[in-house]
């Protein structure tokens, strides 16, 4: 890069208006202006759809940087002198604010303790509603695996019945 030089402004008529402390020289403007119509002219050929190109980077002129210095110069973004700070004053706020911070976050943890309570209770109620619901299932499957046993202690009873009587039956049969 080549160093910037730092030079003044030509002068210029008083007639003329200020020029804006945030906006460019108008003769940057103006030669801005006068490049994109010469590329825009140079690029589109007779008889077609006009074409819109990327511009190519250049480097600024020596014109271009002395606006652009003068334009840093005069904006209202230059800190310019600073006043001193008041040190004392700001640990005075700060230490406020943390204070402020502490009582906000003493508050929201006694708020969190009230609704943890809340849902400690509803917990335990809900444990304990399933727990009894948990209770009558199993005594409902108690109850029908009692009487699935029963049905078949008497199936078996019919069954050993109805084999005796096929054994008497058979022994009377052999007899005769």
């Amino acid at each position: 890069m080549e160093p910037v030089s730092v030079q003044s402004s030509p002068k210029k008529p008083v007639s003329e208006k200020p020029e804006s402390p945030v906006l460019p020289p108008q003769h940057v403007v103006s030669a801005a202006s006068e490049k994109m119509a010469e590329n825009q002219q140079q690029s589109k050929p007779e008889g077609s759809r006009s074409q819109v190109k990327t511009p190519e980077p250049r480097a600024a002129t020596s014109k271009e940087r002395i606006a652009q210095n003068n334009l840093t110069d005069r904006s209202p973004s230059t800190p310019g002198h600073l006043a001193p700070f008041d040190w004392d004053d700001f640990e005075a706020r700060y230490q406020e604010a943390l204070g402020q911070a502490d009582a906000q976050e003493r508050e929201l943890i006694e708020e969190f303790h009230g609704l943890v309570e809340y849902f400690v209770v509803w917990a335990e109620t809900a444990s304990k509603h399933d727990t009894e619901r948990a209770v009558k299932r199993l005594q409902t499957r108690e109850r029908y695996v009692k009487i699935a046993e029963q049905s078949l202690s008497q199936k078996k009873k019919h069954l050993t019945e109805v084999v005796r009587a096929f054994q008497s039956a058979l022994a009377l049969l052999s007899q005769s």
